[in-house]
């Protein structure tokens, strides 16, 4: 990259508040929008509350190969239409009251897709490619027959062996969650980034939630697959504890009282007639 297109980089990256990094038009949805974190660890919970506060809906969510509380707050609040998911729940907490009761009462139509599937339809939306072959087995599984939108089969050129492929994903925006980010946008995971950074390298767009600004260069010092290059970043928003009450590896692990709390309080929430 040239020394003019890092100083255009460096200009699109933006500093924003939270209500502003998620801010637009109440009655327009975001698209596709690729949910961060997995299990109970690195969910962007700031920016979903955000998106919750401002009642922005969203058309189809993307999420990573597990998810928990950010995509079932969002699905509790009303806002997503469909969502591409292999597993929405709380581990060892039970399941996701939201999703069971938004997918049972056909309000909201899930896309299955197993763990495969989104990793590497992420890869292939990342590197440009129309769809991508998958591992062989995979085809045994019954999710490409109820999500047909997602799967093909198709004739390996150079074998003749019939393969099972998976369309690409490109999202329209990415929530994500990093450790720290210098102010050109350059951010760093600590711990694991999950299918974190794929989203980021697919996605239209990025709005990064991390727990504070750090000076430039600090982020060189860590390995490359831990880090997220600034020119992929549109907003960062400065959010400590931001994932609360997920865990965020390298600074606090995840509360388990509020976690349940929420369940308890999920549970036993009316579904409006």
């Amino acid at each position: 990259m040239s020394s003019a297109e890092n100083a255009a980089a460096a200009e699109r990256v933006r500093l924003a508040s939270v209500a502003d990094a998620v801010a637009g038009r109440a009655d327009r949805d975001l698209g596709l929008v690729a949910l961060g974190g997995m299990h109970m660890h690195n969910n962007p919970m700031e920016l979903v509350r955000e998106l919750v506060r401002q009642r922005r809906p969203i058309r189809r969510l993307l999420t990573s190969p597990s998810a928990g509380i950010g995509a079932d707050l969002l699905l509790g609040a009303g806002l997503v239409g469909e969502i591409a998911t292999s597993y929405v729940g709380f581990e060892h907490l039970g399941l996701a009251p939201w999703f069971r009761r938004r997918v049972e009462s056909g309000e909201v139509r899930v896309l299955e897709m197993d763990e495969a599937s989104i990793t590497h339809g992420l890869y292939a939306g990342a590197g440009g490619l129309p769809f991508i072959p998958l591992p062989p087995g995979l085809d045994l599984a019954d999710v490409c027959r109820v999500n047909s939108e997602s799967y093909r089969m198709v004739d390996d050129p150079f074998t003749g062996e019939r393969r099972l492929a998976v369309r690409a994903i490109r999202p329209d925006l990415a929530l994500i969650h990093a450790t720290e980010a210098e102010e050109r946008g350059n951010a760093a995971f600590k711990g694991c980034a999950f299918t974190d950074r794929l989203m980021a390298l697919a996605s239209r767009r990025v709005v990064l939630q991390v727990e504070r600004l750090v000076p430039a260069g600090r982020v060189s010092g860590y390995l490359p697959g831990g880090t997220l290059p600034g020119f992929l970043v549109d907003t960062v928003v400065v959010a400590p504890g931001g994932c609360l009450p997920t865990a965020a590896h390298g600074e606090y692990g995840y509360d388990q009282a509020a976690l349940a709390e929420y369940l308890a309080l999920a549970w036993r929430q009316k579904v409006p007639a």
